[in-house]
């Protein structure tokens, strides 16, 4: 890992669902439902999937042209062919021109040797050996119920179910159910984001994220809803012994409190072999201690933040699909080839719903809505990478306002090994396409005040201008308890350059997180004994809340411009 930076750049200076089921004959013994597990997780059972299979080679037979991990591959019968990564093309179809430039390697006898290792290249994944006792199957389990107050937003963390099965996952999504199985809408609680972890002792030791985590992380998605999907003849590894970690955050948008389950449903090759893919977690803001950052704001209209780290590979392999986790204001995050003139290789875009939509119009607005498609690479030829070689990850986010807390994750899988030959900067792959979860709506992001939020005397959610309560005058220095679900004062006016502390003196968790104003203020999620400091050079008016508890918490800060 090398160096982070931040910039600001001007309007116009970025740079530049089908799923393969397996074909096979599902053992019967693989018909039998799920048992249930005793503890949180419920089994709902299983439905295997059968088709016939017109194998391309005998079961273990090496298979000529297979890149190294793939079926049929033998160490000591490595091709020999030089085979690279065909044709070149934009990953985005929507935005022709994003691929990289032709490499000066586009001789005949070059191009015919990237055909040739094509063909090879795919057919050691399309004629792996296919026994006869080789399923598809999907499987669906629940966790929970977890339980939510009133307007209340909770971020579970849980170990949860694994299939228990030598196999390999080819497909995930999760949603929010209640106990009969009815799809939870967001009208009454929504699913922010959510994280899988795979803990077990091999996942562990080929860990390729950031350190401090309870292993693995496999398969993540937010308001974009990305599924895991990947290209035919590629799966995540699974084992028996597998140990899962959920992380995720619910938010509430009713008064009556809610019990939910969160459902995750998988689509799980076992019997046969497949090429495995490695899962790599690349953030824009590199291994800090929180996986957010925050954009400060007050740049000229249009201008565009960004936010860059440079990763080294751990492995040498080919990436095959990847994703993208953007929060709201979010035009998009990419993933360029230092060493191969900086060309893009992967350009995640984001994508916003119609200001219709029900993410504008949820009563209470408990953060700036998301992106609802962030663009999810996919190629069966994959994009070459070499283990040590830097790839800059960056984040794009509006610059003239601020916005507390955002994240630009890209979730990469690779596919580890490369054919003999295949040169550095090789062409990319003329397969490689965009898979969209969503194609309504907009790349441009709105422009979304967040409120504060209180209740009348019915109870419903109103908008407020600011929590009752008298106003505090401070000079240079004040101090802010938080204490009873409340901030006290929950009105304070100070001078500029004025230096607030908030101390936290509630046994319960809380946040400060603005809601609106002309710079950033945010803190992380803490607990009783904690601190948080801000001075606050830009005159005028802070809106904040706790986003935990938002129509409790929140608080009026009044910078003045001179005294």
């Amino acid at each position: 890992m090398q160096d982070d930076h931040e910039r600001e750049r001007l309007p116009g200076g970025r740079r530049g669902r089908h799923v393969h089921q397996a074909v096979a004959v599902a053992a019967e013994a693989e018909r039998r439902p799920a048992r249930r597990r005793r503890g949180s997780g419920v089994g709902i059972g299983t439905r295997p999937q059968a088709r016939r299979v017109l194998s391309c080679a005998h079961p273990g037979a090496p298979t000529r042209g297979t890149v190294p991990g793939a079926p049929g591959a033998r160490a000591r019968r490595a091709p020999r062919t030089r085979a690279t990564a065909s044709g070149r093309g934009a990953l985005d179809p929507e935005r022709a021109g994003a691929a990289a430039r032709p490499d000066a390697q586009g001789s005949p006898a070059m191009t015919r040797r990237t055909t040739l290792g094509l063909l090879c290249l795919l057919l050691g994944v399309l004629c792996a050996a296919a026994p006869a006792g080789a399923a598809t199957r999907t499987m669906t389990y629940r966790e929970g119920p977890f339980t939510l107050g009133g307007f209340e937003t909770k971020t579970p963390k849980t170990w949860v179910r694994a299939p228990q099965v030598n196999g390999y996952l080819t497909h995930m999504d999760a949603r929010l159910v209640r106990a009969d199985g009815r799809r939870v809408p967001i009208s009454r609680v929504m699913l922010h984001h959510i994280v899988f972890l795979n803990s077990s002792p091999v996942a562990a030791r080929n860990r390729t994220s950031c350190g401090g985590r309870k292993g693995q992380p496999f398969w993540g998605t937010g308001e974009e809803r990305q599924k895991l999907i990947l290209p035919p003849g590629y799966g995540y590894r699974l084992r028996k012994g597998d140990a899962w970690w959920m992380q995720t955050m619910l938010m509430s948008h009713s008064l009556q409190g809610q019990r939910v389950y969160v459902e995750y449903r998988m689509r799980v090759v076992t019997g046969r072999r497949m090429t495995p893919v490695r899962p790599l977690w690349l953030r824009a803001n590199g291994c800090s201690r929180h996986p957010s950052y925050d954009v400060f704001g007050g740049g000229a209209p249009g201008s565009i933040h960004e936010r860059s780290h440079t990763w080294r590979m751990p492995l040498t392999g080919r990436i095959v699909a990847a994703g993208a986790h953007l929060h709201g204001s979010s035009t998009g995050m990419t993933i360029t080839q230092p060493r191969c003139e900086d060309r893009t290789l992967v350009d995640h875009r984001s994508r916003y719903a119609a200001p219709s939509d029900p993410v504008y119009t949820l009563r209470p607005v408990l953060h700036e809505p998301g992106p609802i498609a962030t663009g999810y690479l996919l190629s069966r030829t994959g994009i070459p990478v070499r283990a040590g070689e830097p790839l800059r990850v960056s984040g794009f986010y509006d610059n003239a306002r601020p916005h507390p807390q955002v994240m630009a994750i890209s979730h990469v899988y690779v596919a580890p090994g490369l054919p003999r030959g295949v040169p550095r900067c090789a062409p990319l792959p003329s397969d490689a396409r965009t898979h969209w979860t969503r194609r309504d709506g907009d790349f441009t992001p709105p422009a979304v005040t967040v409120p504060l939020n209180g209740l009348d005397a019915r109870g419903r959610v109103v908008e407020i201008d600011r929590p009752e309560g008298p106003e505090v005058v401070a000079g240079s220095e004040a101090t802010v308890a938080l204490r009873g679900s409340r901030f006290a004062p929950p009105n304070l006016s100070v001078a500029r350059g004025a230096t607030v502390t908030w101390r936290w003196e509630d046994a319960a968790r809380h946040n400060v997180l603005l809601a609106g104003g002309p710079r950033n203020v945010a803190s992380s999620t803490r607990g009783r004994g904690a601190t948080y400091r801000r001075t606050f050079d830009t005159p005028g008016t802070y809106k904040l809340f706790c986003y935990l508890h938002p129509v409790t918490m929140q608080q009026v800060v009044e910078v003045r411009a001179g005294d």
